[in-house]
């Protein structure tokens, strides 16, 4: 071997050391300086710990093995926030952005099955959005891909009880950007594209009612839920057993909801929720009220004003629902069986369902009372009018009397006969009173009161009642009979309820009264 080629080689091997002794020196100062950062550098109330720490310097890679995070409270005696994961991995890490930006990024981060448990009742150090960051967290953090998979998470209270809980949590973010001194109230992260999905989701309503969905999908602005229940957490005799002052069972099934075009952002202090399409699918709502429990007498508000009050801004340019049911049950009396008010095939549409434009919301529904007689329910308010005014209009055909004889019996006392061909109202009205007009088109209609029993009749009160009753609308020139609605809200009462007493108010004047149009 020649003395030049001796020379070459020497360099070459010099170099490879070198390089070799550069590259784990790096490994042990970028390992030390993590290891550092994460026992001395986060604040008193934040620990962190993991089993192993694996650093690949010439891909720009980093992985923590069995990794745990904590929050503790303020005096350190419990967790209120507790995140284990199998490993989080971070995938090439920009050097020249960190070396000659000061800028920390990533193409991807990957946190494996997380799970997350978050006590929301104890109270940490206060955090301050004045405080500034320094060094590479004084500048946003970009990664191109976020991920976790397989993930949980459970928010407790102190009683060890679940507030809201999900499975399986698949998360993908693409082109993120965390903004770690954000001063304003706004997100501090934003991300381009992103892709959610969850099971087995529960959430908490309450003493008495909870939310469950079987399955949550969210790909960039839509949203698709399957197999929603909202429910009374017992059954009907339990809830009566617990309450003081009536309350409704409620079992409210969807077996999807498919949402469009939903998006966020900010107006001062209030986030603004938009989504274009609100699509509801075949909803089955089950109510049931126990009357022999004591009144609530509590301030029942309009829908305006509980729109209005919401904390957020919301705005649906379109909420529809397909194929929807209602049933209503009412108990009365301790040894009878209610039976169901109904409304089937139920369709609806909502038009700027909002709370923070001076424009209207309109409502159009339409169903078949009992399954057998169609029925128009309309109506209209402003969320900004702090009278809460509304217009409601509707009407039904050819009502199907024996349908709803079973239920005007348990509820009444009373079986209709007859024919009623057609009943339109018109009610304008403020969250204290109502106006309005209604007519209908009848033929033979009478009624009879039954007894207590329910097994005969009441000759003496049926015979009162036919008498003040118009038996039919043929004798005025429109074959039409005209009610008045003069009504005053009790205000303990829902929306419905004043609705119901508007239209019941028309009916007897038309029934009973004069039955003329007024001039």
């Amino acid at each position: 071997m020649t003395k030049k080629k001796s020379n070459i080689l020497k360099i070459t091997i010099a170099t490879i050391v070198l390089c070799l002794t550069a590259l784990l020196g790096t490994y042990l100062y970028a390992k030390h300086t993590i290891t550092q950062h994460l026992q001395y550098n986060l604040p008193p109330h934040i620990k962190v710990s993991y089993n192993s720490i694996n650093i690949n310097i010439l891909l720009g890679n980093i992985t923590l093995n069995n990794i745990v995070f904590k929050e503790l409270t303020k005096d350190s005696s419990k967790i209120k926030t507790l995140l284990k994961a199998q490993k989080i991995a971070v995938k090439n890490i920009g050097y020249t952005n960190l070396l000659i930006h000061k800028k920390l990024s990533a193409n991807k981060l990957t946190i494996y099955n997380p799970k997350l448990t978050h006590n929301t009742q104890l109270n940490t150090v206060e955090k301050s959005n004045k405080t500034k960051k320094h060094g590479i967290l004084a500048k946003p953090i970009t990664i191109a891909e976020f991920k976790t998979t397989n993930g949980t998470v459970n928010f407790m209270t102190n009683k060890i009880d679940t507030t809201a809980a999900a499975k399986r949590i698949f998360i993908s973010l693409k082109g993120v950007t965390i903004n770690t001194n954000s001063t304003s109230n706004k997100l501090p992260i934003t991300y381009k594209n992103s892709s959610i999905s969850a099971q087995k989701l529960r959430a908490n309503l309450g003493q008495f009612e909870e939310l469950l969905v079987d399955e949550l999908d969210v790909k960039n602005e839509s949203f698709t839920v399957k197999n929603l229940l909202l429910n009374t957490k017992y059954t009907k005799k339990e809830l009566s057993q617990k309450i003081k002052t009536e309350r409704d069972y409620v079992k409210l099934k969807v077996p999807s909801i498919h949402i469009n075009n939903c998006n966020y952002s900010f107006a001062g202090n209030k986030v603004l929720i938009g989504i274009a399409n609100f699509t509801i699918h075949k909803p089955n709502l089950e109510v049931y009220r126990d009357k022999l429990i004591a009144d609530d007498f509590s301030y029942k508000p309009m829908y305006s004003k509980m729109l209005r009050d919401l904390p957020f801004n919301l705005a649906i340019t379109r909420l529809i629902i397909n194929q929807g049911k209602i049933a209503y049950q009412e108990k009365l009396e301790q040894n009878i069986t209610p039976e169901k008010l109904t409304f089937t095939n139920l369709n609806a549409t909502i038009s700027n369902l909002q709370n923070h434009k001076n424009i209207k919301t309109v409502v159009h529904t339409n169903s078949l009372l009992m399954g057998k007689t169609p029925l128009e329910l309309n109506w209209s308010f402003n969320t900004l009018k702090k009278t809460d005014f509304f217009k409601a209009w509707g009407n039904f055909k050819n009502l199907d009397i024996p349908s709803i004889n079973p239920f005007l019996n348990t509820n009444l006392r009373v079986k209709a006969e007859g024919d009623m061909q057609r009943m339109y109202f018109t009610v304008s009205g403020n969250k204290q009173t109502a106006l309005g007009d209604l007519k209908i088109n009848y033929n033979n209609f009478k009624f009879k009161v039954l007894k207590k029993d329910r097994l005969g009749v009441n000759k003496l009160l049926t015979k009162l009642g036919n008498l003040l009753i118009k038996k039919d609308s043929k004798q005025n020139p429109t074959n039409f009979r005209y009610g008045e609605i003069e009504v005053e809200r009790n205000t303990t009462k829902s929306f419905f309820n004043y609705l119901w007493i508007n239209i019941n108010n028309g009916l007897l004047d038309a029934l009973t009264g004069k039955g003329t149009k007024k001039k």
